[in-house]
């Protein structure tokens, strides 16, 4: 409380508002202060007294009055610096019970300086030596100045108590010497009681700014710091805005559909990158359209663009065909638009999308037509299965019923029947094997150097009796007395009994099969072995040359709705791939096709 009332009285003055917390902290401050000022006074003080004594003859005349009043001194003195100490260790709990210890500790010293002045002035006022007494009391009491400014009623009562008695005891002697010097201490204390009031007034604005100054400090600090925390969490927030921007680019980028953007006035503002795609233009030309370039076409001039343009302006979404040429393609693309009003930020756009629905439609007729081809895979796998275990189970059944009666001839010729069908059957699931390996990847190669010349042979007199039976020959036709290839033996004999099989199935009767064998060089002087089987039959018409090696797919010449499994060829297509060869068929003259394939001589081939 002894503080409290210099607070309030400067913060009126200087119009600052302060918390219980904030006064607290402030009169910590000016405690602190206090102590700090007038620790060098328990030090300068009795040494000022004893150096008082010793220069007078004070300590031998007067001998019980000075050391009387050194004891009182030396009493107040520890008790003023208990309470420094005090202060000093326990200014944060706010010990107040200290601060009017040190209060009137103060004043008891005053009084003993006040008192040993007075009376040395009146025991001595003839002697010089009462002018080193006045220096120090003049010091003393100026100490005080700086020391107690603090406290404007302390630094008051101390510089009356000490300095009262010396002028009452020099205008009590009355000469022409004492007198002067009343008036010069009167002056004095005048003097020292002005500046007191002034100190005291800068030292606690000076405290109040300082306050004013770290508070102020301390939340620009915290306000730094959450501007820090704020500029990074921005950082961060501005990182994932474009992260997802990055993230919508691309989608809207990648679209299927074109995109445009334009504004009210028809101007296009942006594009996706399928646009660019679809019409084969640079992003710089796309930015120059408009919307009665982007979509003006003699070919539409049944559509009322304007009226669609106005109907988008006033929000209806309007969609309509348009023919145009998109791509590389020569032939006309139908894309579907579609307009519609939406808000971009602040603006109003119109956002066009461009559907190429030529290609959806290529898109559904060749599902359309894989689904078929499946269909018919299935229908032809059900019939080959069927057929050949019918043949099993029948003749099978022929046998046990008639083997007690039947003769050794007609047994072995149901068995023979039976081993036929059981081929035929064999050779169908081996297709359908193959064919899986070869998607998944899992077929392994073998790869060696090989005449295939021998291999040739043999499998043509595997077909002989399905030959014979349609009266076919067979002739092969080689350059060399060896066909050289690197390869894996048994995947290129399945291959050439593929090639073979199909020669026989559609030749017409009493015809040739032709089997031809050559080296020869590519455009780089590369060797391959170049073999072919050519037959006279049913032609394959010139636009399913190419697709007839797809899956599932049977030349519509010879399909007939069950009898194949459409795998074969495509089985043979990938093999020959995987041996980084080729496989074509053509057609000639006088009914004849012919399916060739060339494989490396070199060592150029896939790793088994």
């Amino acid at each position: 409380m002894f503080f409290e009332y210099e607070l309030e009285r400067h913060r009126q003055t200087l119009s600052k508002d302060f918390n219980d917390e904030e006064i607290s902290a402030i009169t910590t401050q000016a405690t602190i202060d206090l102590k700090n000022r007038n620790i060098a006074g328990v030090f300068i003080v009795p040494v000022a007294y004893l150096l008082g004594g010793f220069a007078t003859d004070y300590t031998s005349q007067h001998t019980i009055l000075y050391y009387f009043l050194g004891a009182i001194l030396l009493i107040s003195m520890l008790f003023r610096g208990a309470a420094i100490i005090s202060l000093s260790k326990n200014i944060q709990h706010e010990t107040h019970i200290w601060i009017p210890v040190f209060f009137w500790s103060n004043l008891f010293v005053a009084v003993v300086w006040g008192c040993f002045a007075a009376s040395a002035i009146l025991f001595y006022h003839d002697s010089l030596s009462i002018t080193l007494i006045i220096i120090l009391l003049a010091g003393i009491s100026g100490g005080s100045m700086a020391s107690y400014c603090i406290w404007k009623l302390l630094s008051y009562s101390y510089l009356l108590i000490i300095l009262l008695p010396s002028i009452m005891a020099e205008f009590y002697i009355g000469n022409s010497v004492t007198i002067p010097i009343g008036v010069a201490i009167s002056f004095f204390l005048i003097f020292h009681l002005v500046q007191a009031k002034l100190w005291n007034k800068q030292f606690w604005v000076s405290i109040i700014n300082t306050f004013m100054i770290k508070k102020n400090a301390l939340e620009l600090s915290k306000l730094n710091t959450k501007l820090t925390d704020e500029i990074a969490d921005h950082k961060k927030t501005a990182q994932k805005i474009a992260i997802s921007r990055k993230k919508l680019e691309d989608i809207y980028n990648s679209a299927h559909d074109g995109i445009f953007i334009f504004a009210l006035d028809g101007m296009v503002i942006d594009i996706n990158e399928t646009i660019l795609k679809m019409f084969s233009i640079t992003r710089a030309e796309a930015l120059r359209f408009d919307i009665n370039h982007c979509f003006k076409s003699r070919m539409n001039s049944d559509i009322n663009l304007p009226e669609i343009w106005q109907n988008a302006l006033n929000g209806k979404d309007q969609e309509f065909n348009w023919l145009t040429r998109t791509g590389d393609r020569e032939s006309i693309t139908t894309v579907q638009v579609n307009l519609r009003k939406s808000l971009w930020g602040d603006d109003y756009i119109i956002i066009a999308t461009v559907r190429d629905i030529t290609l959806q439609v290529e898109a559904m007729e060749a599902t359309i037509a894989a689904n078929r081809a499946k269909s018919e895979f299935l229908a032809n796998m059900s019939h080959e299965l069927r057929t050949p275990m019918h043949g099993i189970l029948g003749y099978a059944r022929l046998g046990i019923k008639r083997s007690d009666t039947i003769s050794r001839e007609k047994l072995n010729e149901y068995f023979m029947i039976i081993r036929e069908s059981g081929v035929r059957l064999m050779r169908m699931l081996n297709n359908v094997l193959d064919f899986s390996k070869l998607e998944v990847g899992m077929m392994r190669y073998t790869m060696n150097r090989n005449d295939l010349l021998p291999r040739i042979y043999q499998i043509i007199t595997e077909f002989t009796p399905n030959a014979d039976e349609k009266n076919l020959r067979f002739s092969v036709q080689c350059t060399a007395d060896n066909v050289l290839t690197y390869c894996d033996h048994e995947k290129i004999s399945q291959v050439l009994r593929n090639l073979l099989f199909n020669a026989v199935k559609f030749s017409n009767e009493n015809t040739e099969i032709v089997i031809r064998c050559q080296e020869t060089r590519d455009n780089e002087g590369k060797k391959w072995q170049k073999l072919s089987v050519s037959n006279v039959g049913v032609m394959i018409p010139e636009d399913e040359l190419a697709v007839i090696f797809e899956k599932f797919i049977q030349s519509s010449a010879t399909d007939t709705g069950a009898g194949s499994t459409g795998l074969g060829l495509a089985i043979s297509r990938q093999i020959v791939l995987d041996h980084n060869g080729k496989i074509w068929a053509e057609n000639g003259p006088g009914k004849r096709t012919t399916f060739s394939l060339l494989l490396p001589i070199a060592d150029t081939l896939i790793n088994p």
